[in-house]
């Protein structure tokens, strides 16, 4: 490392905002370079970071891509046969693929191939799938509009003049065009349901910590989640039971592994062997059919509701206390987290467990030299979060309690219940040209259950005007055997 002078350590006080008298100046320059005297000697100690990967790994880039939902071909066949076997897969382009590209949508990261399998493409690989491709997503997965990626919107396959949605929306495209028989994306405030019900697929966000984040390019550490998108629901339970559940190297699962009511598989099992439709009963959201949801997508939820409750499922009307506080909550954490992380150089500082040294030097280099390639939405969420991390940390513990009330409300209308029920989206996928209007919040209904961490699955709900709705079902934590089993169950009433 190289010596520190003294206008560079009061330069580093300044910011962090540490108080250096003149008179101590050199004594704390002198005793920060003992304390960082021993650092080179850590590049010459070993690391597990390629003891999993293994194998030959071939990739291309698309010759034609449509609706720009692919980022790269690649070729990592299965380790083992097992239930996935012959199931060709796609990932997000955040979640490493080793010896593949992985750009995360930005003009920052080109160029970048990490080292190591993500933990949930070892454990896909180890199940017997066959990983086909990366997909395209929003820049840095920052996004639900599915229009901000460096390389152009993902465009939906009913309407390419529409989004498709973000960020995860390259994964729901991908499924609907039949590039990939299922895939991978990530969800921090609705990025794998918004597509997945704008492109008229299934898409599961599991409970926080369900499916290790180990691989994955961070976004907002307390709200990331990973979840399938496939084309019925026993595709996304056939793909949880293959990522599902604790490993030592992502603390974030082991520390949901250590809750109450933890349970982690069966998922195949309770989708392909439903409740009957007399033995459920689902709590209507009343703040899910209110004036932020467009009059159609109301018509088209209450529509189901109606087929539902004449198949004989048991239907109640519930209100949620602070539902419409979600949105600030979320942003507050969101953003906050985001900038620190950035700030941060993409070091783990929370994540922990066994990371890809090579992968955070280059998360750290291209975000330092490379950062005036940054788009202006994700400068706009860096730049706010910055300001949020500038007036302390009051504004951040607030939320934090406040999404702990926002939880307990939702157990409260849970209470007696199956599943929640929600349309989606607040309408059908909007054209390209209006994908940034302020007066459209893509995720609504689904950014609750990020802010409660809890699981919720989209299905397809028919049309508006020949563009998919979808219906969105939330449970309780870790009841996500429960939710599949009845959203298999909704999902035959529908068809």
């Amino acid at each position: 490392m190289d010596p520190l002078s003294r206008d560079e350590l009061a330069r580093l006080a300044d910011e962090f905002g540490i108080g250096l008298p003149d008179t101590q100046a050199e004594t704390v320059r002198a005793q920060v370079e003992e304390f960082l005297a021993p650092l080179d000697d850590l590049r010459t100690l070993p690391t597990v970071v390629d003891s999993r990967s293994g194998g030959d790994r071939s990739w291309h880039a698309p010759e034609t891509n449509p609706y720009g939902a692919v980022a790269h071909w690649c070729d990592a066949p299965a380790a083992d046969e097992g239930p996935l076997s012959g199931t060709a897969v796609g990932v997000k382009e955040i979640i490493a693929v080793a010896g593949v590209p992985m750009e995360c949508g930005s003009a920052v990261m080109r160029g970048h191939v990490p080292g190591r399998d993500a933990a949930v493409v070892e454990r896909l690989r180890t199940a017997g799938a066959d990983i086909a491709a990366t997909l395209a997503c929003d820049e840095f997965a920052g996004s639900a509009r599915g229009t901000t990626g460096a390389d152009g919107p993902v465009r939906n396959p009913h309407d390419p003049a529409r989004t498709a949605g973000g960020s995860s929306g390259g994964s729901a495209v991908a499924v609907v065009t039949g590039d990939v028989d299922a895939a991978i994306g990530s969800d921090t405030g609705g990025s794998v349901r918004i597509p997945a019900a704008f492109c008229g697929v299934v898409g599961l966000k599991p409970t926080h910590g369900l499916v290790p984040l180990s691989g994955v390019l961070e976004n907002t550490y307390t709200q990331d989640h990973l979840g399938p998108i496939a084309d019925s629901v026993r595709g996304c339970a056939r793909l949880l039971d293959a990522v599902a559940g604790a490993t030592p190297a992502d603390p974030a699962s082991a520390v949901a592994a250590a809750r109450d009511g933890y349970r982690v598989g069966g998922y195949d099992e309770a989708a392909a062997e439903p409740p009957e439709a007399a033995d459920l009963t689902l709590g209507v959201v009343e703040q899910g059919l209110g004036e932020a949801v467009r009059p159609d997508v109301v018509a088209r939820t209450e529509a189901a509701v109606e087929r539902l409750a004449a198949a004989g499922v048991g239907v109640e009307r519930v209100s949620v206390d602070h539902y419409d506080r979600t949105r600030t909550i979320k942003n507050l954490l969101s953003l906050t987290e985001l900038a620190a992380h950035w700030r941060a150089g993409g070091a783990p500082y929370r994540r922990g467990g066994v990371v890809d040294p090579a992968h955070v030097e280059a998360v750290t280099a291209r975000t330092r030299a490379y950062g005036d390639r940054v788009g202006a939405y994700y400068r706009s969420k860096l730049l706010a979060g910055a300001r949020l991390i500038e007036r302390g940390g009051g504004w951040y513990a607030r939320a934090q309690a406040a999404r702990e009330a926002v939880r307990e409300s939702f157990e409260d209308a849970l209470a007696g219940v199956d599943a929640l029920v929600t349309p989606t989206t607040p309408g059908v996928a909007p054209r390209l040209t209006d994908a940034d209007d302020p007066g459209f919040d893509y995720a609504h209904t689904t950014r609750p259950a990020d802010v409660t961490r809890q699981p919720a699955v989209t299905l397809p709900n028919g049309d508006v005007d020949g563009l998919p709705v979808g219906l969105q079902l939330q449970a309780g934590a870790f009841e996500e055997a429960r939710l599949l089993g009845t959203a298999a169950r909704v999902e035959r009433a529908l068809s």
